[in-house]
């Protein structure tokens, strides 16, 4: 914390610390907005819960890496960034966060054994040597208490990925759910688009400007959720549809080798890469305990400068409505929402009087 942190003396119990902003998820979107209020000189707190970005993944598509950079290289920079700055970093999970006065409480708890975010389910993967060496863990017992002026939510999305032996390594080499991301690398492969809707007929389609290796598989025993002229188009355009779960994905050492579905004849798809489009769940508990407003499909909705209907409380990242699912996208939201809470954080005599 910086040297402008304070904690003010309760009645009992432990002092509760002041904070301008509690950050809840140390991803793309919660990194950056912890560097750019840290360089305005605010006290941050950022909580992150759990290992990110575990995978394999490279980003190819984000400016200034012509080589990519890892995920988890990119996370850890930010770390060291946002350290340099004055932000906290705290390994554990918001327990629980209210309105308090102009401000909020918010109670900040230690993770549950195992290290993962209680009630998702995390791949099994060795703690982070470096998390553990940069984040303050927080001791047994009860949950310190933060006083935050501000909250901003960037807890991100669960469920890209089907769940099978081997998944782990696959993610990023070979497994992948973004186009946008990764179908430059799919050229000239053997592809499978894993999917029972129009979005995974679109990406099947958008596909063949890689490739001309493409199978469509609905990932149900119910089959798809298309119309038959929905599927006249894929076949029109070399894309054979497979309505059938998938019973087994072959791979070996992180790479796909093939869907062996759970039809009748046990058919074999030959695929070296498979996209996985299937609909995540935004992790939105803090958000619904907080009355945060969400859409349709349970994503935070947010305006322009990343507020939510609930003053004082941001989103950014994945969890808001307006995601794509970019690491670009997630990086420019949690500087919006900085540059937002640094505004509404300012005196009075600060502000354009036009504001008042």
């Amino acid at each position: 914390m910086n040297e402008r942190s304070t904690a003010n003396s309760a009645s009992s119990g432990p002092p509760t610390q002041e904070v301008d902003c509690v950050i809840v998820g140390g991803g793309a979107a919660g990194l950056s907005a912890a560097v750019n209020l840290g360089r305005m000189r605010r006290r941050v707190m950022l909580v992150d819960s759990r290992d990110r970005f575990i995978w394999r993944h490279v980003i190819n598509n984000y400016l200034g890496f012509p080589e990519g950079i890892s995920a988890t290289e990119l996370r850890r920079r930010g770390w060291h960034q946002a350290a340099r700055y004055g932000v906290r970093l705290v390994l554990g999970q918001v327990a629980e966060a209210a309105r308090e006065g102009s401000g909020f409480r918010v109670s900040v708890g230690r993770l549950p054994e195992g290290g993962a975010w209680a009630g998702h389910p995390e791949p099994a993967v060795p703690r982070d040597a470096e998390m553990a060496a940069m984040f303050e863990e927080l001791p047994d017992g009860a949950p310190t208490v933060v006083r935050a002026r501000t909250i901003l939510i960037a807890t991100g999305v669960m469920g890209h990925f089907p769940d099978f032996p081997g998944r782990d390594e696959c993610v990023g080499v070979s497994l992948f759910w973004c186009i946008h991301c990764d179908g430059y690398e799919s050229i000239d492969k053997a592809v499978a688009v894993v999917g029972p809707d129009e979005e995974a007929a679109e990406t099947a389609l958008d596909m063949l400007d890689f490739t001309s290796r493409v199978a469509l598989v609905a990932g149900r025993s119910e089959g798809f959720y298309l119309p038959a002229s929905r599927l006249a188009d894929l076949a029109a355009n070399g894309i054979e549809a497979h309505p059938a779960a998938v019973a087994e994905y072959r791979n070996t050492g992180g790479q796909m080798q093939a869907l062996v579905l759970a039809d009748s004849a046990g058919t074999v798809v030959p695929a070296e890469h498979v996209y996985s489009i299937q609909r995540s769940a935004a992790m939105t508990e803090l958000a619904r305990q907080l009355g945060v407003g969400l859409d349709q499909v349970g994503q935070i909705v947010v305006n322009a400068a990343q507020e939510t209907n609930v003053p004082g409380v941001y989103a950014a990242g994945d969890v808001t409505s307006p995601h794509n699912h970019q690491i670009s996208a997630a990086v420019h939201e949690g500087n919006e929402a900085a540059c937002a809470i640094n505004y509404a954080l300012y005196r009075p005599v600060q502000k354009d009087p036009r504001d008042a």
